[in-house]
């Protein structure tokens, strides 16, 4: 029993982080790579928080409210961002990230510097399951689907998709969208499990967790950065025994993965790779990968 009582926290943790890299991935799938996932994350926490605590709201209208702001958040940071290059686009979304946390930490109705405390815990391991199911078979199915692979043309070549009359504007503002209310879902889950929220977490450096696990895990497949937020976020509490070296092993992963599989621990492989087509004269050459 005790086992299992030591493992639920961490298993919650695991899901809840396997929900913010499903959304980080869905935003970066055309190519725009947030660098504001734990802003948008906070500000659908505070949502969802605020009816909760002051409002007494249930818990799930309390997060479809989560879940539309941070869709909301997500296609306006789209709708600013999509004439940048993708440094300049980086730097915004990194600007925004800070300044959401300065404005928090100055809010005293959600607790500026002091957090948002007293929020009812309502994130049990089965509605940690639940959401996470719901979040995978809808970043799944989006991936799949001709609106994902439009993505991935404007991730590629913007402009030779533009050429091929794919909306650049609107990709990317409905990748930014979906993918900023699956982290506004995140956020709820996260804010009711914890019970408080901080300002100092929507800064950067919470942010560049989930762009590991998104890098790590490699940005072809879904799969991939879920594995990779499975893998990163149980590994310290796998290797507890290790003591203080636990930390230089997790960093010793990431680095052989970085050197020896570049494009991440999961690669999609590309449609008709390996088969053959006969032309008219009889001769066989291989399908365009």
């Amino acid at each position: 029993m005790w086992i299992y009582a030591y493992w639920e926290p961490v298993l919650i943790i695991t899901l809840i982080h396997v929900i913010f890299t499903a959304g980080l991935y869905v935003t970066a799938l055309s190519g725009q790579l947030s660098l504001a996932t734990a802003a948008i994350a906070g500000i659908g926490a505070y949502c969802a928080a605020v009816l909760t605590t002051n409002f007494e709201w249930p818990f799930v209208p309390a997060t479809v409210v989560a879940i539309i702001a941070g869709g909301l958040v997500g296609a306006f940071i789209a709708a600013i961002t999509v004439k940048m290059r993708d440094f300049i686009l980086k730097l915004t979304t990194l600007a925004f990230g800070e300044a959401v946390a300065v404005i928090c930490f100055n809010i005293d109705y959600i607790g500026g510097a002091n957090s948002f405390t007293g929020i009812p815990l309502f994130t049990s391991i089965w509605v940690a399951l639940i959401a996470t199911g719901l979040v995978l078979y809808v970043a799944w199915r989006f991936d799949g689907s001709r609106l994902g692979f439009a993505s991935r043309a404007v991730r590629d070549d913007p402009l030779a998709a533009s050429a091929t009359g794919v909306s650049v504007l609107w990709v990317r503002m409905v990748t930014f969208a979906l993918g900023g209310a699956i982290v506004g879902a995140g956020g709820s889950l996260q804010a009711h499990y914890v019970l408080i929220i901080n300002p100092q977490e929507l800064g950067f450096f919470v942010s560049l967790t989930f762009i590991i696990f998104l890098l790590v895990g490699g940005m072809q497949s879904l799969w991939g950065p879920v594995l990779a937020a499975v893998v990163l976020t149980a590994l310290p509490e796998v290797t507890r025994f290790a003591n203080e070296y636990r930390l230089i092993l997790y960093g010793f992963v990431i680095v052989l993965v970085v050197l020896f599989r570049q494009e991440g621990m999961v690669t999609r492989i590309p449609t008709g790779r390996g088969s053959r087509l006969f032309n008219s004269s009889g001769a066989t050459q291989k399908a365009a990968e």
